[in-house]
């Protein structure tokens, strides 16, 4: 079990050095002339400091439940499990508050109450492993946990000598390895853990973090900032994406039995066009310093993706005329998350320059499995033979097409199914960061030759 170690920086653990030592922290949010900005994700210290001085209008705040559940969602797509460790100035409160967030997720989230602790400067060892914290442990347990954790260092030693190492297997096959962020802070993991790129950009969560619609201006920031940091890589920037288990106020959506099935990711694009050209504007603008392509979710018709590209004719016509620069070679792409996209994905081939397959909605969708509801266990099951099934139609009907074909949801990262990935003739892998060093290593041990499609059989 992969345990990540989460707090706030009243830790006084800054967002960038948790980075560095691997926790990740929930950053502060500062107001800014009335918009919110999150200190060391879209805000420095140093620019909050120089509007003060500016004499703008700017202000700290605390984070809301909100923020905490949004950090926890995105490190849970990461990890099995959590430790949050709350260090907010109202302890009590900010205690009371996580233990009531968290009975929401089922176990993964475990809160460290520390009104519960007394401070004897005892030893403690947290052993993620296992899920537990040992106080003052015996000679033995904590010999055994120190070599644990020489074991740790020393397979992360040879993880690090694969940097800058290709993606190819031993008969010479190469698949991509991209990996997914959440928020252009992120930036540091995935060139830190030597990505060939990223393959999945949230998008949404600039809109989860805005009290208002974000502007053009505030997004073109944002992707700029991501696609100049990765100098050339490709960034893979899927549009707003909210809907279903994500829902913002400010769109005002209505309330839905089943929002899975609801009004959700392009559907709110294409039914708000206003919203959808001010992202395209942004996307495109942000294209000039780099390499950026653009991707549709939840596509389940031919008419969806030529509405989708008319929308951005229109956008390039318009930054045509304002003498806007941007790449007119921007790729387009869509998400493979939807048994209908999988039964017409000969015909959506031929529209797009490739595809992403969203492995947890095509779970979902196909197994007629709720991925919110904590009690299906079994049944909600990616290594199902269906599921798999269909990642081959698509990647069949991409590679008909002469498109590359991708995986962006968690299986991306499931080593037992490399192989299978291989003999399917996946492209591309977009993962967590931490997850790009061992998908490397795996890779560079397989020879894709001999790879069957075994799993897919009942």
């Amino acid at each position: 079990m992969r345990v990540a170690i989460v707090t706030d920086t009243n830790s006084g653990i800054s967002v960038a050095e948790g980075r560095e030592l691997g926790v990740f922290v929930l950053p502060m949010p500062l107001l800014v002339d009335g918009q919110i900005r999150y200190e060391g994700v879209d805000l420095t210290p140093e620019e909050f400091y120089a509007a003060q001085q500016a004499g703008r209008d700017v202000s700290t705040s605390q984070p809301s439940p909100g923020d905490v559940m949004d950090l926890w969602d995105r490190v849970l797509e990461e990890y099995d499990a959590l430790v949050y460790i709350p260090m907010s100035s109202g302890l009590s409160a900010s205690c009371q508050t996580a233990l009531a967030l968290a009975e929401s997720y089922d176990g993964r989230v475990q809160v460290a109450d520390l009104r519960r602790i007394s401070v004897t400067q005892k030893l403690a060892v947290l052993d993620g492993y296992n899920h537990c914290v040992y106080v003052d442990p015996a000679p033995e347990l904590l010999g055994a946990m120190e070599d644990k954790r020489k074991d740790d260092l020393k397979q992360e030693a040879l993880l690090q000598g694969l940097k800058k190492k290709p993606n190819v297997t031993l008969d010479g096959r190469e698949v991509k390895v991209y990996a997914n962020i959440g928020n252009a802070g992120d930036v540091g993991l995935v060139l830190q853990n030597d990505a060939q790129g990223i393959g999945l950009f949230r998008s949404e969560f600039i809109y989860l973090d805005s009290a208002d619609y974000p502007s053009e201006d505030h997004q073109f920031t944002i992707y700029k900032r991501v696609v100049e940091t990765m100098a050339g890589k490709k960034v893979i920037i899927r549009t707003l994406d909210i809907g279903a288990d994500k829902q913002v106020d400010y769109f005002e959506m209505h309330k839905e039995e089943n929002p899975a099935l609801g009004v959700r990711a392009i559907r709110i694009c294409l039914n708000r066009p206003e919203v959808f050209r001010t992202q395209l504007r942004a996307l495109y603008r942000a294209s000039a310093y780099g390499k950026v392509a653009i991707m549709f979710p939840m596509i389940t018709s031919v008419w969806e993706v030529k509405e989708c590209k008319r929308a951005c004719q229109k956008v390039m016509a318009e930054l045509d005329k304002e003498g806007v620069p941007y790449r007119k070679d921007t790729e387009i792409g869509i998400m493979i998350e939807t048994p209908a996209s999988v039964l017409v994905a000969e015909e959506l081939a031929k529209e797009v320059d490739f595809f992403s397959v969203g492995t947890n909605d095509l779970t979902q969708y196909t197994l007629a499995c709720d991925r919110q509801a904590n009690d299906l266990g079994k049944f909600f099951d990616p290594h199902h033979p269906a599921v798999l099934r269909a990642l081959k139609m698509a990647a069949d009907a991409a590679h008909k097409a002469g498109i590359w074909i991708g995986i962006c949801g968690e299986l991306g990262a499931d080593l037992e199914l490399l192989e299978t990935f291989l003999a399917i003739g996946i492209d591309e892998l977009s993962v967590s960061p931490t997850s790009v060093l061992p998908l490397r290593a795996e890779i560079r041990k397989s020879i894709a030759k001999t790879c069957t499609l075994e799993k897919l059989e009942c």
